[in-house]
């Protein structure tokens, strides 16, 4: 069986994840490609009473890594394309913000074994997209207007990607175009070469 290529897009809330995940699907569908998206779950989990935003916890950043493995695991055995809207680090930011926003450090048996999942999983990616926050563009319906937990989601998102030395691409608006653009022709010549 065939590796599938897997792009991780992560980011704090409202920076323009899922509308690019659903771009580069539909550029590559149209070559026939076959894709699965794995979402951020963040529905489920209200629906579910899961914590989230500031309430984040350990227990629900793992709820939110093992969704995420589970639905990768399952794409794997018809997806040609796997595009994660959320890798696991994006879970570990979030509660790396609830526990500064709380004030109480997290117990480093915890830590380690989310930085041992990150390390883990690390590999398995072909490439890592990362947005970052640009405070002036303007939120979405419904979506949280903490804009100090949503920097400080961020500020941890970024501190994560330079901790474990996690080559990514920037998407931010002026490059989104030409990102998706290039990362569309490296996908086909990778899986040209498959």
């Amino acid at each position: 069986m065939v590796k599938p290529v897997l792009l991780g897009v992560t980011g704090t809330h409202s920076t323009g994840k899922s509308t690019f995940c659903e771009a580069l699907k539909v550029l590559l569908e149209c070559k026939g490609i076959c894709v699965a998206t794995i979402p951020s779950f963040g529905k489920l989990a209200v629906q579910q009473g899961i914590p989230l935003l500031t309430q984040h916890t350990y227990d629900s950043t793992m709820w939110f890594i093992d969704r995420t493995l589970e639905a990768q695991r399952a794409a794997v055995d018809t997806a040609e394309v796997i595009l994660v809207d959320r890798p696991i680090m994006d879970a570990v930011a979030y509660w790396n913000a609830a526990v500064e926003h709380r004030g109480t450090p997290a117990p480093m048996h915890q830590v380690d074994v989310v930085k041992s999942l990150i390390t883990s999983q690390l590999p398995g990616y072909t490439t890592i997209v990362a947005t970052r926050l640009d405070s002036s563009i303007a939120l979405g319906p419904g979506r949280d207007t903490n804009l100090p937990f949503r920097a400080s989601v961020d500020s941890h998102l970024h501190q994560i990607l330079s901790d474990f030395g996690i080559q990514h691409q920037m998407l931010v608006p002026d490059v989104r175009d030409a990102l998706l653009d290039s990362l569309h022709t490296h996908i086909l010549r990778k899986l040209e070469h498959l």
